[in-house]
């Protein structure tokens, strides 16, 4: 039955049911069709109706099923590759493995003709075998966070945030690796500048850095203080780095948060640091 794959959005199942359509237009990314649902026919699955229901839609007699919805019911995994422009369809057994991490998100971007996201996110996680994550997040996905409390609008991805999030992990080969999100909760907005280094102290506690937003002006940027916790990165493929590689002069993006002083300039806790070229800047 897995041999059945057809298009690119769909699986076809020849059954000669129903013979009404023809091609409108065509180019050569898409081709238009007229097509119908057909409501009275049913699926099944070895005699068993699956977990979500499919109408079958119908094109010139052919009966085509949602491709993740059918693939997931014969328990396989089936991930969009957006950076491909692909279906990816794999061997597997029908609930994904997932893991939990803990992230900062870098960027969000509409995904293309689709209403899903695009997350590119920097894991907190010290084990974690890849620094930055692209999650494609479901645009009927629910997302959890504090706002989702006293509001009756779902909260909305942000660069900034600090997430919590399930995914899964068949993932993609590509740099970032790619999967999909399964659950997301927001846990809280993070402050983020981007600068250069004036200053750089040791402290018993760690490091304590000055990030210059304006070059002259003691009041802009603002005091990060480094602590063993603070994920630091370097470079556009976010490679591991150590605080001592933080020198003056040297151009980063930090993340901080949540809590900041009122002083000029403001401190607070860095989160995360990426250390940044001349020509980089995070995704």
């Amino acid at each position: 039955m897995n041999k059945m794959l057809k298009s690119v959005a769909v699986v076809a199942l020849s059954v000669g049911l129903i013979g009404s359509t023809a091609v409108a237009a065509s180019t050569a990314d898409w081709t238009e069709v007229k097509a119908i649902f057909n409501h009275k026919m049913k699926v099944a699955i070895d005699g068993q109706a699956p977990e979500s229901p499919m109408t079958p839609l119908m094109v010139d007699g052919v009966a085509y099923l949602p491709v993740r919805d059918l693939g997931e019911a014969l328990g396989m995994n089936v991930i969009w590759n957006e950076q491909e422009y692909r279906i990816d369809i794999q061997n597997g057994p029908k609930e994904a493995v997932t893991d939990t991490m803990e992230a900062i998100v870098l960027d969000v971007q509409a995904a293309a003709n689709s209403g899903d996201r695009i997350v590119n996110v920097l894991s907190l996680g010290a084990n974690s075998p890849y620094p930055v994550i692209r999650l494609i997040v479901p645009a009927d996905l629910n997302i959890t966070g504090p706002e989702s409390e006293d509001s009756k609008e779902a909260p909305e991805l942000k660069p900034g945030m600090k997430i919590e999030a399930t995914y899964s992990l068949a993932m993609t080969r590509s740099l970032p690796p790619q999967t999909r999100a399964e659950a997301v909760r927001i846990i809280h907005e993070l402050g983020q500048v981007e600068g250069t280094v004036q200053s750089v102290k040791s402290t018993d506690h760690g490091w304590t850095i000055k990030v210059d937003e304006k070059e002259g002006d003691p009041t802009s940027g603002v005091i990060l203080h480094i602590a063993e916790d603070t994920v630091i990165r370097s470079g556009a493929m976010a490679e591991p780095a150590k605080a001592d590689e933080i020198r003056e002069g040297a151009k980063i993006k930090a993340y901080y948060g949540p809590i900041m002083t009122m002083s000029l300039p403001p401190q607070s806790s860095a989160q995360a640091i990426i250390l940044l070229d001349d020509t980089d800047s995070p995704e």
